[in-house]
């Protein structure tokens, strides 16, 4: 597949845009050689190309935002770090991951990310530029209306770690994507990121039996009585309790072309291809499923926390592939 040029070939977007011209924009990133096909990627791949002939062919997106309720999914992907942070390779996978996914689901997908193909100041993943799409994210949100938001990047016990260092520190997290939302809304925020236990200080961690049912206990780093600012409903999965890391997905036969994600995009991706085959894809399903992936140490599982009790939570922004 040949790169299209850097810049003029790809037409500029609107946040959260759903115009026709706006959707190709997306397409169009996506159709770069960035994503690896390999034998790790092969079945989402085989999904995409499937989903863009339809296009292709005038059925159009079809995207579940306006006129009824919003659905719509906030990527942010932080790889190029300077020192003393480590730069990330699977960053520059994830977007994609959730991206594919959530489009091929209809829901109304938007990136921040440094590792897109096209250099766009405005999508680059500094705190001016998060900030001000949360404002476009949650923009007149009313009963019915769901978001997500999905961080990939480095994360330690200050908050979200940017390029250059700096934070956004849980409290602002909340004031962003929590605290402007309206009763009758839910908001699922995935941080694939290290001490990612509790980013939003949630009164609630869910925990399931051996038969999947759905408990809670009190969550640590709850900022206790401060509940008053959520209206909606906020469903939050960190990657780990302490140090997370990257998925190696080398391909034997091409070890020349290495692939890294991180663990919750790879989980995402995984339980919504192979393991959800039918019905409602149930945070009981996805919860056992990381643990499978990341054989933490006791105290490091994946962690899952909640503003209110949830009956039988599903994953309602990706649906399986049949």
């Amino acid at each position: 597949m040949a790169r299209l040029a850097r810049s003029s070939s790809i037409i500029s977007r609107s946040p959260f845009s759903t115009e026709e011209r706006a959707i190709q924009w997306l397409l169009k990133v996506l159709a770069y050689p960035d994503m690896i096909e390999n034998c790790y990627t092969r079945t989402l791949l085989k999904k995409w190309n499937a989903f863009c002939q339809l296009v292709n062919e005038g059925q159009g997106v079809p995207i579940n935002d306006s006129p009824g309720s919003k659905k719509r999914i906030l990527v942010i992907s932080v790889s190029a770090y300077t020192q003393p942070w480590k730069a990330m390779q699977g960053s520059q996978t994830d977007w994609k991951f959730w991206t594919m996914l959530g489009m091929m689901a209809g829901w109304n997908v938007e990136v921040i990310a440094d590792s897109l193909p096209i250099w766009d100041p405005t999508r680059q993943p500094t705190r001016e530029n998060i900030l001000s799409f949360a404002r476009e994210h949650l923009k007149e949100n009313k009963e019915g209306d769901q978001f997500v938001v999905v961080f990939s990047g480095h994360g330690d016990n200050e908050g979200l770690v940017l390029a250059d260092g700096s934070h956004i520190s849980p409290q602002e997290l909340r004031a962003w994507f929590v605290k402007p939302l309206v009763s009758g809304t839910r908001l699922w925020t995935f941080f694939d990121c290290c001490e990612s236990s509790n980013m939003l200080g949630l009164r609630h961690k869910v925990v399931y039996d051996k038969n999947q049912a759905t408990g809670y206990q009190a969550a640590q780093g709850y900022t206790g009585g401060k509940d008053g600012d959520i209206r909606g409903a906020v469903i939050s999965i960190g990657s780990a309790a302490g140090s997370s890391g990257e998925m190696d997905l080398e391909d034997p036969d091409m070890p020349t072309q290495p692939l890294h994600c991180g663990p919750l995009a790879w989980g995402a991706y995984y339980f919504y291809s192979f393991s959800c085959k039918e019905g409602e894809p149930l945070l009981a399903g996805f919860s056992p499923l990381m643990e499978t992936i990341l054989e933490p140490r006791p105290g490091q599982e994946v962690q899952i926390t909640t503003s209110s009790n949830l009956r039988e939570p599903a994953l309602p922004m990706l649906r399986a592939l049949s």
